[in-house]
């Protein structure tokens, strides 16, 4: 599989930042199944596409509609 080279790639602490909540929230939503589980590059090294966190978000507005 080729990686687009346009694809940002986010740890934790920034991903909750561009989510707008904390960094607690963001791992426990995680946890919970809310936001899908990241990609782990070892034990303490874990990634977010920033285009699977809006499509969180996308999913997220069209229920507050």
């Amino acid at each position: 599989m080729e990686r687009n080279s346009n694809q940002k790639m986010v740890r934790a602490k920034e991903a909750a930042t561009y989510l707008g909540i904390g960094e607690s929230t963001f791992w426990r939503w995680v946890a919970q199944g809310k936001i899908p589980q990241g990609i782990k590059f070892g034990t303490r090294c874990t990634v977010w596409r920033l285009e699977v966190l809006d499509s969180f978000i996308e999913q997220h507005e069209k229920v507050a509609i």
